[in-house]
């Protein structure tokens, strides 16, 4: 059952002079009956205050602890699950599939990272003892703002990548919910209050504020006590809260996760040859209504013998399906204004609109996509552009002039080795990940996962949101030098009751000092 109400230093509040709002179901357009309250300025600041209160103990709480904790988030989102994935397919209009597995992926990342904090090489710990007594370890940066993101109510939102592995790094947290499925966010906010008060921590770890205005965001940001930021969503939205932040009186990181168009390069003989090549490619360009991060809204083709017509084959794939709506009428009306936006100027050679559903295919020759690469920008949703190149060289320069990209594909066979070769000379610079079979939609959550990339894919190309490297961001080092084996951290003490496994003056080693 939700309330509407704004978790606050772990307090519910009801505020009845709050500017109120609703979720709507994207497919019948009807509100769903839950009236939400906007936070206030003085929640945002109690929440804030209550975050930076805590730190210090939960900082201080061991792996252990820390890995309860996430046990019991789990147990409580899996006792809550009938009525979360019920709200989270009235919210999004997504269908039974789609949320059973975005549940589950949400639990298996927690379980990821309840086994990193057991295995306990997060902290890095290296000790010199030759010279000066350097200790180092890598510690919570301190309170964070998390925003969640509206293509994953689960994934990537209340408890989603970013939340965890800020509780496992020790950072309290603030999470701004996505006020288009501020329903599903509560019942998961729900859980995590639960969980604090079974593990006895301070309820103030965690706060959960509602909103449709961009304020709230901007005042989370800008707050002093605020050490980090987590985001997910439009190029827009990251690139105002990374410059926001960098001019406070104290700069903090902003690690956004933002547009990318993830191009696909297809050479020659890989064209003439894959026979699935087109329907793998139509079902990545639409998967999810085409509102993953890694849906491909690029595809560049060698084909100087006209082989296959690619943006024709792909429209046929298209025709016919039927696609849930998108998450939210924002998404909507951006995507049907972008694909005006490209009708308009008259400069696609092709656009295939399908008539059972909002998927369309574009196509244009590369020597006049060189000469407007705005045409190639992210429209986000079930849309790819195809452009065709009659030479290598072609493709060569559009790789060249791209932008930073979460993920890039280059598809050949053994006859195109040389020009992969020179490709990925390339794309190493342009990218987060390179895949050379498949389509790029989807992501691994593993600890070998890279999901960022150069800008404007995201605002920090060594960091990812995906997979337990995500830790990494929350974390800072922070040497003892000289100091008393009693005022050490535990993990940091002589006698490593803990059992981890140190550098030790260049060694790795388990053993006492």
């Amino acid at each position: 059952m939700t309330s509407g109400k704004n978790l606050v230093a772990g307090k519910w509040e009801h505020n009845s002079k709050a500017e109120q709002f609703q979720t709507v179901n994207p497919k019948t357009k009807v509100p769903i009956t839950t009236i939400f309250q906007q936070a206030t300025l003085d929640q945002i600041n109690e929440s804030v205050k209550g975050a930076y209160e805590s730190f210090d103990l939960f900082a201080e709480t061991s792996l252990k602890d820390r890995a309860f904790f996430l046990k019991c988030i789990q147990e409580e989102m899996l006792l809550a699950k009938p009525q979360i994935l019920e709200l989270y397919q009235e919210e999004s209009a997504l269908p039974e599939g789609r949320a059973n597995g975005e549940f589950q992926r949400t639990i298996d990342q927690i379980q990821s990272f309840i086994e990193l904090l057991h295995e306990g090489s997060l902290t890095q710990v290296c000790i010199n003892t030759k010279g000066p007594d350097l200790r180092k370890m890598l510690y919570p940066i301190g309170p964070v703002v998390v925003f969640g993101a509206s293509n994953f109510p689960l994934a990537f939102s209340t408890a989603g990548g970013d939340t965890i592995s800020a509780f496992s790094a020790g950072c309290p947290v603030v999470l701004k919910a996505h006020p288009y499925h501020a329903g599903t966010s509560e019942l998961v906010a729900r859980a995590i209050n639960k969980s604090l008060e079974k593990c006895k921590l301070p309820l103030s770890i965690f706060s959960h504020l509602g909103g449709q205005s961009h304020e709230i965001g901007r005042l989370l940001v800008s707050h002093n006590l605020i050490k980090g930021v987590g985001f997910t969503g439009s190029l827009s939205g990251g690139k105002a809260l990374f410059d926001l932040a960098q001019k406070r009186e104290e700069p903090i990181p902003v690690f956004a996760e933002m547009g990318s168009v993830n191009p696909i390069f297809i050479l020659e003989d890989k064209l003439k040859t894959d026979s699935s090549l087109v329907k793998d490619l139509a079902q990545s360009v639409t998967l999810g209504t085409g509102q993953f991060c890694t849906n491909p809204g690029l595809i560049v083709v060698c084909n100087p013998m006209n082989t296959l017509d690619l943006a024709n084959e792909l429209s046929k794939s298209i025709e016919g399906l039927e696609l849930p709506p998108m998450v939210h009428s924002n998404i909507q009306n951006q995507f049907d204004n972008k694909l005006e936006e490209l009708e308009s100027k008259g400069k696609l050679d092709t656009l295939y609109l399908s008539k059972s559903c909002s998927a369309a295919i574009g196509s244009i020759q590369a020597t006049k996509f060189l000469k407007d690469l705005s045409l190639g920008e992210e429209v986000f949703g079930p849309f790819t552009l195809i452009v065709e190149c009659k030479t290598n060289e072609e493709m060569l320069k559009v790789a060249t002039l791209m932008e930073g990209q979460l993920t890039t594909s280059i598809l050949g066979s053994i006859s195109d080795q040389e020009i992969s070769k020179k490709l990925l000379s390339i794309l190493k610079s342009k990218a987060g990940r390179i895949l050379f079979e498949g389509v790029p939609t989807g992501v691994a959550v593993t600890q070998a996962m890279q999901h960022g990339g150069p800008y404007p894919a995201s605002t920090d190309s060594r960091f990812t949101s995906v997979g337990t490297d995500a830790i990494y961001r929350w974390l800072r080092p922070i040497v003892f030098q000289d100091c008393p084996n009693d005022l050490l951290p535990e993990i940091l003490k002589n006698e490593n009751l803990l059992g981890l496994k140190r550098k030790v003056d260049g060694e790795i080693t388990s053993r006492a000092l």
